[in-house]
């Protein structure tokens, strides 16, 4: 059986549900339409977010430039914090004025229960020649931290960071507008590492959680307006329609705090960018996907009953036209009556990897906030 890691062949999707393979294309033309959603506040500067993820401790030769580089984990393979300072110091190096980390499964030094042979011996070797009273492992990160410079590192906390605003021509009028970007902006930004274990991950993979246990509710705060979570949210950037293997406790969360920009990784199959708008056609988009995945869990089989299936399944239709319905009319809010776009968003897969292939072929991510 393929992996769930893998994306499959056209037409696994098409028998596991014409519907939902279908409308798939059309919705995401919908959503470009729309146009770009959430502009800057006015006369504030706009802040360009690079993001990157899943390196496995290659470095990209040329990252863009930008005011906030985001790595959204899996720096290393092995998860030793000696690879994973190798790593940080290559993410030191670049010349972003903010930097913004969180962890993954593979980088197994930051969970305690996960640490590599040689972590655990330096520890135990460390508490049996310390003089001073140690009450666990923990106590020993003083002495095994990681030298993150100028980085903000988040498991499961949060940073405000402080763009300053962009420097402005000389006037002579003093009356004059405030030009855009002349004003600084601050921007919240929450991070977590915790992945659903939707195969059975070894020991040595971090934050790991039985997939149909709830690690999400409640623990983002409500002013994020940046998220980095190393696993996709179910039905985004996940190999979804029907094969979604992002977490769907986390999309419910991400409903509830909407974020402006929610960067992740770890299905390197499923890299790209797009659109979000918490609107009715998302609604309808997401439980259209909900309802293949949990079909897409049978046999082949019962795959190769999807057109009968999908052809009586009213709510599937119902919804489908909901999709069509709700995204023709936002794009005509966008194009034909110029309205903004406040409650949307860009949810970014930034995974470098290509695939399993070992070599980072997936360009780094590049958003104007």
């Amino acid at each position: 059986m393929s992996s769930p890691f893998h994306r499959r062949p056209f037409p696994d999707y098409l028998l596991s549900s014409p519907l939902v393979a279908l409308l798939y294309p059309l919705h995401h033309l919908l959503l470009r339409l729309r146009g770009p959603p959430r502009l800057p506040p006015p006369d504030s500067r706009p802040i360009r977010v690079v993001c990157i993820s899943d390196t496995h401790t290659l470095e990209w030769q040329d990252v863009p430039e930008g005011d906030l580089l985001i790595h959204a984990g899996d720096l290393c393979n092995g998860g030793s914090a000696r690879e994973i300072q190798a790593a940080v110091d290559w993410l030191r190096k670049l010349p972003h004025p903010q930097k913004v980390v969180i962890c993954g499964n593979h980088d197994s030094y930051f969970d305690i229960r996960s640490r590599c042979a040689e972590d655990r011996d330096q520890s135990f070797a460390a508490i049996s020649s310390s003089t001073a009273s140690i009450r666990s492992i923990d106590d020993l990160d003083a002495r095994h931290k990681i030298d993150w410079g100028d980085i903000h590192y988040l498991q499961h906390s949060s940073v405000t960071l402080t763009f300053p605003p962009l420097p402005q021509p000389p006037s002579s009028s003093s009356s004059a507008l405030l030009a855009p970007g002349s004003r600084s902006r601050a921007l919240t930004v929450y991070g977590a590492p915790q992945i659903p274990a939707i195969v059975p991950f070894g020991p040595e993979h971090a934050f790991t959680y039985p997939a149909q246990h709830d690690a999400w509710s409640g623990t983002i705060p409500a002013n994020t307006d940046i998220l980095i979570t190393h696993t996709p949210p179910q039905s985004h950037l996940d190999l979804s329609p029907i094969y979604s293997i992002g977490c769907p406790f986390l999309l419910a969360e991400t409903w509830r705090v909407r974020p402006m920009l929610h960067v992740f990784g770890h299905v390197h199959a499923a890299y790209g960018i797009e659109p979000v708008y918490w609107d009715e056609a998302q609604k309808a988009w997401e439980r259209l996907c909900t309802s293949r995945r949990a079909r897409a869990q049978f046999s082949r089989l019962s795959s190769l009953l999807g057109f009968l299936r999908d052809l009586f399944d009213i709510s599937g239709w119902i919804d489908s036209a909901r999709v069509v319905v709700y995204g023709v009319l936002g794009v005509v809010w966008a194009k034909v009556w110029g309205g903004e776009n406040h409650a949307s968003g860009w949810m970014i897969n930034a995974a470098c990897m290509y695939r399993d292939s070992g070599r980072l072929a997936n360009k780094p991510q590049v958003v104007v906030l």
